[in-house]
């Protein structure tokens, strides 16, 4: 086998085994499983400024699935433990299912723990009150709660003791969620003196920022009038039009607007404007209906109620209470069909776990696979090397052989090599004149009858044609040439096929079978071993280094 088919032969091998690793790639491959920490994040965070819950949850699934499986960096772990806070969110406010976001919340803060990652701890903590604090509004009917803002009070003090030391814009909106949640409250159930503190807190971690403006800044001076009895003032506070960070989303943004509407709701009950109270309120229902924001919505409904309840308006309190407990089954509901969504998107989730799996196991395969594929390669490419060394090798010998038996032909001489066998003379017999002449007959006849070389030719026929018996002629072709007439009669063949398979001219369109049966062999086979015997080459050898031009019959 040539070079040139090993060649042929190791490209194909080395192609099926890379077209094997992208087929195996091409069936599991998530685009999301690739992406790096820093755009992962950046993925996350345009869904949720998209509202595109779903999207958000795989992605966030996706990356949450790596933890414990591979051996990731600091980066990573960072990104997993951010996709369980997200997956978190995700369950608390599109699937309203608490128990999921709880679980999510515990498993960010494990990671966080590990890995001492404070900024993420810090995040998960504001997250758990806003859960403690929706699931207890929804469970007790807006009814006022002090582990709330107890709940909040904790969460706003980590926020301020562990600060971002990379995205202080980020920092800044943990923070600002955390402490407008909590002084929310404070206004809404008039305890605003139990917060001095964390206003002089918040205050202070702003100046340091340099941030201004936000909501909690608003309600924050909101407070000081409040506190000091001047309660139009702290209206007019909290009409100031708020900055808006980068870090907030649609639903973000609005919870903020919420947050402000509640608050002025209750400086105008305490201001004693209950009419003005009342017509902000009945707005802000509209407007939480309207951004289909179903809990704030509820929280505006049972204050309806309430205010109805006080101005002894029972039939109005009677239609707000009905309409409240219809807009709350119609959210148990909404939440039950949000737990059948989560349904089937868990059951895509498990999909993507299982190509993750998959993923990670296809990784180390892949790797083993290159391993053995470069180790292949190389012991491809060194018995290559090696057949091609002893290739070049033997066409070298061949080249030689064949421009030495050129020269034979040229100079006339025998083409059998001299470690040839010769049969055993007599001791001390030499040829005596008459087998001399009788040599130059049988010379003359071998180099210029054509029956030499057909295939009845024999011993006889020869010792006949030269006037002579077999005995004699025998004995004439054993003391001249040191052989005897079968090897003579090979001699004459086999140089006449080499003249043949050079000339192109005249024998071009003969085969190899076909030479040999031109001068007098009956097998192809039996033609190949006597021709390889005296020429040391095969006739197709041969042939096919006169055809490249080497060294012609002069």
């Amino acid at each position: 086998m040539t070079p040139k088919k090993y060649i042929i032969i190791l490209v194909a091998v080395l192609c099926a085994l890379s077209g094997f690793a992208r087929a195996t790639d091409n069936r599991t491959v998530n685009r999301f499983y690739h992406l790096s920490p820093k755009e992962f994040e950046d993925q996350i965070s345009y869904y949720f400024h998209h509202n595109l819950e779903d999207s958000a949850m795989l992605c966030a699934n996706v990356q949450a699935s790596k933890y414990g499986k591979e051996k990731l960096t600091a980066e990573e772990i960072q990104a997993c433990c951010s996709a369980y806070r997200c997956m978190g969110v995700e369950y608390l406010t599109h699937y309203y299912n608490f128990q999921s976001a709880a679980e999510c919340y515990l498993k960010a803060g494990q990671i966080a723990d590990e890995h001492g990652l404070e900024q993420l701890k810090t995040v998960v903590e504001v997250d758990k009150a806003v859960l403690f604090f929706t699931q207890n509004v929804l469970e007790n009917n807006f009814v006022f709660n002090n582990v709330d803002i107890d709940n909040f009070k904790k969460s706003f003090h980590r926020t301020i003791d562990y600060p971002a030391s990379s995205d202080k814009e980020y920092s800044n909106f943990i923070t600002e969620v955390a402490a407008s949640n909590l002084l929310y409250l404070a206004i809404k159930f008039d305890k605003t003196k139990e917060v001095t503190s964390e206003v002089l807190d918040y205050r202070a971690a702003q100046k340091q920022s340099g941030v201004s403006c936000n909501v909690a800044e608003l309600l924050c001076q909101a407070i000081d009038f409040y506190n000091a009895g001047n309660y139009n003032k702290a209206f007019e506070i909290l009409q100031t039009p708020m900055t808006r960070p980068k870090a907030f989303n649609d639903r973000d943004y609005i919870q903020a607007q919420s947050v402000i509407k509640i608050s002025q709701y209750a400086i105008l009950l305490k201001n004693g404007k209950r009419s003005e109270a009342l017509k902000l309120l009945l707005q802000y229902e509209q407007f939480m209906r309207e951004n289909n924001m179903s809990i704030e919505q509820l929280e505006a409904l049972q204050l309806i109620k309430q205010h109805y309840e006080v101005d002894g308006k029972e039939a109005l309190a009677n239609k707000y209470a009905l309409l409240y407990y219809t807009t709350k089954d119609e959210f148990i509901n909404k939440s039950r069909v949000g737990k059948m969504d989560q349904a089937k998107l868990n059951l895509e989730l498990e999909q993507t776990r299982e190509r993750i799996r998959e993923m990670s196991y296809r990784q180390k395969m892949q790797s083993l696979l290159l391993w053995s594929t470069i180790i292949i390669a190389l012991l491809a490419l060194t018995i290559l090397g090696v057949l091609y060394a002893n290739y070049r090798k033997t066409k070298r010998t061949n080249r030689l052989l064949y421009e030495k038996n050129i020269a034979l032909l040229n100079e006339g001489k025998d083409l059998r090599p001299a470690t040839a066998e010769i049969p055993e003379k007599t001791p001390h017999e030499e040829p005596t004149q008459a087998d001399m002449e009788l040599m130059k007959k049988i010379t003359a006849l071998m180099e210029s009858s054509p029956e030499v070389f057909t295939e009845a030719f024999s011993l006889n026929r020869l010792a006949e044609l030269v006037g002579s018996n077999s005995k004699y002629v025998s004995r004439a072709i054993n003391l001249c040439k040191q052989c005897n007439f079968s090897v003579l009669l090979n001699d004459y063949r086999i140089k006449e096929a080499c003249r043949r398979l050079i000339n192109t001219e005249e024998y071009g369109n003969y085969t190899i079978e076909g030479i040999a049966n031109s001068v007098g062999y009956k097998s192809r086979s039996n033609f190949t071993t006597i021709f390889k015997e005296n020429v040391g080459l095969t006739p197709s050898a041969f042939q096919k280094l006169s055809q490249n031009g080497e060294n012609p019959v002069g």
